[in-house]
């Protein structure tokens, strides 16, 4: 971090956060001290309050400070609604959001949110920069930090970088693929519905599927490869159908049962239940809430989980919320994965 900023032109200035307070230190350094955790020595016991970070003074109409948290991300007992509700006002004034996180060796006490030990010895723990700022500052800074780290060996691919205002309003993910579980049980050709005709030449936008017999599930996908390795949906897509002329389009029974991220590439699994003949519909996620592969991998969603030491309470949680923040007035969703099906 003082690599980064001096490059960039920037002072250090770092506080120890703890029970609503900061505490002006004199080095970042002084964190590999393990009183400056526990809460000994020349360190004062504290409770976590990331949020007091930014509400610290400093915030001024339209100049929000650059300001970065190191820490597990590990919000008390959950509370994720009170770390959003302190960094909206620097958003409101102008600033963006960045997290830079990175796995790294640790050998002890792992704890979840709630303070409960999960796991004792050796483990890959995430550490986070959470940062806001003006664009261009914040921009720079995490890059310089990740490209500094990766040449004093840590390796690039225990690092994660996502810049939440471009996340957020990257291009609306389409359809590219559709195929049908079990495999090849259906056929990509123009359709009839209802007394028109579709094909795939006059809405390119749309995937085509005529349905084999007792065919129920579908794969919607926006890579021509599609994702074999679905989790559960967690409410993450919306089911619509599509008003066509002359049929019905209740979708009634048809749902999103999983969902796959592989870089920026996003699978759907549908249900479609045999009494729905035919229709169009649209499988969607609101700008906000489509995560990064890495945010799903990172979270701790089981705490007795292999995985579950080198994962994050909450994270997911928190990071869709603070892409919520972050979200241009008036855009299109961040996926729209539309369908025509017969059978």
């Amino acid at each position: 971090m003082s690599l980064s900023a001096a490059a960039n032109g920037l002072s250090v200035q770092p506080v120890r956060i703890g029970s609503g307070k900061s505490t002006p230190i004199t080095s970042t350094s002084l964190a590999a001290d393990p009183c400056f955790f526990s809460g000994c020595g020349a360190f004062r016991p504290v409770t976590s309050s990331l949020g007091s970070l930014w509400e610290q003074p400093g915030l001024s109409e339209g100049a929000p400070p650059l300001r970065v948290a190191i820490t597990d991300l590990e919000v008390n007992d959950g509370d994720i609604s009170k770390l959003v509700k302190a960094i909206k006002p620097h958003v409101n004034e102008g600033a963006v959001i960045g997290i830079l996180a990175v796995r790294l060796p640790f050998d002890g006490d792992v704890y979840n949110s709630q303070g409960a030990v999960i796991h004792k010895g050796e483990a890959e723990r995430p550490t986070y920069l959470l940062a806001t700022g003006p664009q261009a500052q914040l921009h720079s800074f995490l890059r310089e930090i990740k490209t500094k780290s990766a040449l004093a060996g840590v390796p690039t691919n225990s690092m994660q970088l996502t810049l939440l205002d471009e996340q957020a309003n990257a291009p609306t993910l389409l359809a590219k693929n559709v195929t049908s579980t079990p495999a090849n049980q259906i056929k990509e050709v123009p359709l009839r519905l209802g007394d028109k005709s579709y094909s795939p030449y006059s809405n390119a936008n749309y995937q085509f599927a005529k349905l084999e017999s007792g065919v129920q599930g579908l794969r919607l996908s926006t890579s021509a490869n599609p994702g074999t390795d679905l989790q559960p949906d967690m409410g993450l897509v919306n089911i619509e159908g599509i008003a066509l002329p002359a049929i019905d389009m209740g979708m009634k029974g048809t749902r999103a049962t999983g969902f796959q991220l592989t870089g920026t590439d996003l699978t759907v699994a549908i249900d479609i239940p045999e009494s729905q003949v035919g229709g169009a519909l649209r499988a969607s996620v609101p700008r906000g809430q489509l995560p990064e592969a890495w945010w799903v991998a990172w979270n701790r969603s089981n705490s007795t989980a292999k995985e579950a030491p080198n994962q994050t309470d909450g994270l997911l949680l928190l990071l869709t919320s603070l892409s919520k923040l972050m979200v241009e007035s008036g855009t299109t969703p961040a996926a729209s994965l539309c369908l025509a099906f017969s059978r």
